[in-house]
């Protein structure tokens, strides 16, 4: 009975990542993963500046450090992630390199993912 009861328990998280490439990305790559270890149902948002923080830069060959430590996100079963299309449109950045393990979505699917979460964090 008790199990069930920590079922019901457990809302659902929304991350929304909003900056560039920096401090603070690493402190919320660590509140991601902690949500992952304790099973807590939880999504990915990056939006904004947010996307630099997976796909490549104009003018670079590479993808920013951060990228590899969210590539580890379906490791610990989180599986909901995605990427803002208007975001990266607007940066001018190439959609064709989005991760394999991100999904990109419209306006209209970020506002029903924000709807549908119990608890929504910004970076």
């Amino acid at each position: 009975m008790r199990q069930a009861c920590d079922i019901l328990l457990m809302k659902s998280i929304l991350y929304l990542v909003r900056r560039k490439p920096g401090p603070i990305a690493e402190e919320t790559i660590d509140m991601v993963l902690v949500s992952g270890v304790f099973g807590q149902p939880t999504s990915v948002l990056f939006i904004d500046d947010g996307v630099y923080q997976l796909l490549e830069q104009p003018g670079t060959n590479n993808r920013s450090d951060t990228a590899r430590k969210w590539s580890a996100l379906p490791t610990y079963e989180i599986d909901r992630i995605f990427i803002h299309e208007r975001s990266v449109q607007e940066r001018t950045l190439d959609c064709a390199l989005t991760p394999e393990f991100a999904s990109m979505i419209t306006d209209t699917q970020v506002d029903a993912l924000l709807h549908e979460a119990a608890s929504v964090v910004s970076d």
